[in-house]
């Protein structure tokens, strides 16, 4: 929220550096945040209980803080004030980080209570692997044995995919090849559990896209460090590709690490939201000691 003339100059332009950032290990551009902008005279009404909202000001006091729930609940409402264009932008740098963090925790959440209105249950993520997620019902196992899951739920001309599996504790126990060890990794399991379509002479399965290479973060889930990986797959030997990301939980209580990944096919639809959906059922995670 703020006048037309701030959005076209150098405040806009500081909001859009963080909000509309492009979203990393989606192999083509999608914004972070999709930004719609009101003027302060039409922020009224309806629009006020929107759950994400930026309020930028010029005014007799420089300020940034983040309030919760004022209008609506769940809400998270960032006001930015400033007397001038470059009070108003350092307040920016100040804040939007945290804001973003805000969002994307309530972004999380939202989606989460929106699963348990329709639930899939898979008793044997507890029985085979010692973990429990919470899964919406349009969700149906593609493959299952004991050691190793594949979920998926169909999207148009495309498909929505979770993977789990478990690894030694020690696995990556060199942080210098963590990235090649990884990729080794992945396209063993890809080879071994994840093929692509039939083609006469050629053994297609996915793998690591060769090119593009990964992102890596520090993260937790549930409660446990763990790694987050974010990147491209396609198929060996067939044109098809999309993004992923994954997850190496740390878990200390059975000593062993438990590997998590989405991963996307939708041909030419966007993909961001698609996978941020399988962050949000990944990030459910608990986990059973054995």
């Amino acid at each position: 929220v703020m006048e037309n003339d701030m959005l076209e100059g150098e405040v806009g332009a500081t909001l859009k550096s963080y909000l509309a950032e492009r979203q990393l290990g989606l192999g083509v551009d999608e914004p972070k945040y999709d930004i719609r902008h009101l003027t302060p005279d039409i922020f009224k009404g309806a629009i006020m209980r929107s759950r994400a909202v930026v309020y930028l000001q010029l005014d007799t006091l420089s300020r940034a803080h983040i309030k919760r729930d004022m209008y609506a609940t769940p809400q998270h409402l960032v006001v930015a004030k400033g007397r001038n264009s470059i009070e108003l932008i350092q307040n920016l740098h100040q804040i939007l980080p945290q804001a973003i963090d805000s969002f994307k925790t309530s972004d999380l959440k939202t989606a989460q209570s929106r699963f348990n209105r329709s639930l899939y249950s898979e008793p044997r993520l507890r029985k085979n692997f010692g973990i429990e997620l919470t899964i919406p019902s349009i969700y149906r196992p593609g493959k299952f044995s004991q050691d190793f899951a594949w979920i998926d739920r169909p999207i148009e001309n495309g498909t929505m995919n979770l993977l789990v599996y478990t690894l030694d504790a020690n696995y990556f126990s060199n942080e210098k090849t963590f990235l090649q060890d990884l990729i080794a990794m992945r396209d063993s399991i890809g080879k071994a559990h994840v093929p692509g379509p039939d083609v006469e002479g050629v053994v297609t399965y996915m793998q690591t896209e060769p090119i593009f290479r990964p992102y890596i973060f520090a993260s937790e889930v549930a409660g446990y460090k763990s790694a987050e990986i974010r990147g491209m797959w396609d198929i060996n030997g067939y044109p098809m590709a999309g993004p992923f990301v994954t997850y190496v939980v740390n878990d200390t209580v059975n000593n062993r690490k438990v590997v998590l990944e989405g991963f996307v096919f939708a041909p030419n639809k966007d993909k961001r939201d698609y996978l941020f959906e399988l962050e949000a059922i990944i990030k459910t995670l608990k986990i059973v000691p054995q």
